[in-house]
C-alpha cells in the first residue's frame, strides 16, 4: 500500500508542475484565439506565502511534514515561488497553489476561487437567465476554436473507456474531452448547451492527467462560473467528477435514484438491505436519522444484511455508529457496498463493518478521502481576495493509509449490472 502510494504522489508532483505551466500557455492560446479579454492577473507569491503559513497550523501537516519531508515542501515551495516572480492569471495560480497543498496528503484541505461572476439571486431570474449570453461574462468566457462538428466526429470514434470521448453534463449539455498538443493535458468543451449559461465552444473543464486513471480537474460552476478544483479524481465507468459518457444501460454504479438517504427493505426471508446516503449534520438528515432509527432499529435481524454506502460522502459518526452496535449484535453476515463517492465518515463505517466477525465488502474503492476532517468549515481568504483557503482541523490519522488512495474492496462488482443482484447472488451462493 506504502510503496502504491509513494508512485502516485510522485506522479501527481510531476504532473502538478508540469501542468501548472502548461495551464498558463493553455490561458494565453485561449485569449488569442478567441479575442477574449486578457485573462485578469494575480499576485500568486502573496497567496502562496499565506497557503504556506497556514498548511503549517494544520494537524495534516504537522503528522506528515517530519524530517525529509520538510525538505521536500521547502522544494515546492521554492520552486513556486521562483515561477511567480512576476503576476500569473487566477487559473494558473489555483494549479500552482494546489501544487503546494498537494505535498500534503489531506483531500479535505482545499482552495477556491471567490469569484461568483453570477448571483444566485441573477441565476433565479429568468429575464437574467434569457439574456446571460448578451454579457460580457458569457463573451469574456474561455472558448476554443476548433471546427466542433469534426471534433465530435472524431471523439465519437474513440473507446468507452479512452479519457478523450463525449460526455454529458448534466447542467450544461454535451461536453466534448481532448488532448491538447501536451500529452496528458485536456480540455472539455462545450459540443452544445441544454442551459442558458453556456454555449458552443466555450471551456468547461480543464483536465490533466496523474496516473492512468486519475485526474486533477479544474471545472467552472454551471451558472456562477466560480472556478472549483479537484487534487485527484477517479475515471472510471466512462465517467469524471460530472461528466458521464452515455451508458447503453442503468448507471449500477450510483445508488438508485428513488432511493432516500435512509432505506430499509425486506428483500427476501434471510436478507435485509439497508441504505444510508448520508450522515451528515444537517438538520433535517438528523431528524431523518432519528425517525429511521427508532423505526427499524428492532427489526434489523436478517441473517445476511446488504449495507449500501454508495455516494455517502460521509458526516458524523452520531448517526453511524449506532448502526454499527445494531449489527455487531445481531451477527448477521453483513455485506457493505460502496463506490468511488463514499467517502470521509462513510469510509470510516466502512472500516468499522470489516472489523466484524462476518463482513464482505463489495463495489469499488472509495475516495480516499479519511484521514482528516472539516468540523467548524472556516474559511481564511488570501491576500489578493481571490481565493479561500479551507484547513482541516479534525485528526482522524490512524487512517492515512487510506487517504488518497481509498478502500479497496473484496470483490469488485460488474459496472453493467445491478450491484444489488449481484450482492444477492454471491449470498445465495453461499447458503447451504
Amino acid at each position: 500500500m506504502k510503496t502504491q502510494l509513494t508512485a502516485i504522489l510522485t506522479t501527481l508532483f510531476f504532473f502538478l508542475f508540469a501542468f501548472a505551466n502548461l495551464s498558463a500557455a493553455n490561458a494565453q492560446n485561449i485569449a488569442r484565439q478567441t479575442g477574449a479579454q486578457t485573462p485578469q492577473l494575480c499576485d500568486c507569491k502573496k497567496d502562496l506565502d499565506f497557503l504556506a503559513s497556514n498548511m503549517e497550523k494544520m494537524i495534516s501537516y504537522k503528522k506528515q511534514i517530519k524530517g525529509d519531508k520538510v525538505k521536500e515542501f521547502q522544494e515546492v515551495y521554492i520552486t513556486l515561488s521562483n515561477e511567480m516572480q512576476s503576476p500569473i492569471s487566477k487559473i494558473v495560480c489555483l494549479f500552482k497553489l494546489n501544487t503546494l497543498l498537494s505535498v500534503v496528503k489531506d483531500k479535505h484541505a482545499s482552495i477556491t476561487s471567490t469569484e461568483s461572476l453570477v448571483t444566485d439571486k441573477q441565476y433565479l431570474d429568468t429575464i437574467y437567465r434569457s439574456n446571460f449570453k448578451q454579457t460580457a461574462i458569457f463573451k469574456a468566457h474561455p472558448t476554443v476554436s476548433k471546427d466542433l462538428n469534426k471534433l465530435r466526429t472524431r471523439l465519437s470514434q474513440n473507446p468507452f473507456d479512452a479519457i478523450e470521448g463525449i460526455y454529458i453534463d448534466k447542467h450544461v449539455g454535451e461536453i466534448g474531452v481532448y488532448e491538447t498538443i501536451k500529452k496528458g493535458a485536456y480540455i472539455a468543451v462545450v459540443l452544445e448547451s441544454s442551459s442558458d449559461f453556456w454555449g458552443t465552444g466555450q471551456i468547461a473543464y480543464q483536465i490533466n492527467a496523474i496516473t492512468e486513471n486519475e485526474y486533477q480537474v479544474l471545472r467552472y460552476h454551471p451558472y456562477s462560473r466560480k472556478l472549483w478544483f479537484q487534487k485527484s479524481m477517479l475515471f472510471y465507468n466512462g465517467k469524471l467528477w460530472g461528466l458521464q459518457k452515455p451508458l447503453e444501460g442503468p448507471n449500477y454504479v450510483e445508488a438508485p435514484s428513488e432511493n432516500k438517504d435512509w432505506e430499509f427493505k425486506q428483500l427476501s426471508e434471510n436478507t435485509q438491505y439497508l441504505y444510508f446516503g448520508s450522515f451528515s449534520n444537517r438538520k433535517s438528515n438528523v431528524a431523518a436519522f432519528k425517525e429511521f432509527y427508532n423505526r427499524y432499529k428492532d427489526t434489523i435481524s436478517a441473517p445476511n444484511m446488504i449495507v449500501d454506502l454508495r455516494n455517502n460522502g460521509g458526516g458524523n459518526a452520531k448517526y453511524s455508529d449506532p448502526f454499527l452496535k445494531i449489527l455487531k449484535k445481531s451477527g448477521a453476515h453483513i455485506y457493505v457496498i460502496t463506490n468511488y463517492f463514499t467517502g470521509s465518515n462513510g469510509e470510516q463505517f466502512t472500516l468499522k463493518l470489516k472489523k466484524l466477525k462476518n463482513t464482505t465488502h463489495l463495489g469499488q474503492r472509495t475516495n480516499g478521502i479519511i484521514a482528516y476532517g472539516l468540523n467548524y468549515g472556516t474559511g481564511y481568504d488570501s491576500p489578493t481576495g481571490n481565493f479561500t483557503f479551507y484547513p482541516t482541523d479534525m485528526n482522524f490519522h490512524k487512517f492515512i493509509e487510506y487517504e488518497m488512495v481509498g478502500i479497496q474492496p473484496d470483490t469488485l462488482l460488474d459496472f453493467n449490472e445491478d450491484w444489488v443482484v449481484q450482492t444477492l447472488e454471491i449470498i445465495e451462493e453461499k447458503l447451504p
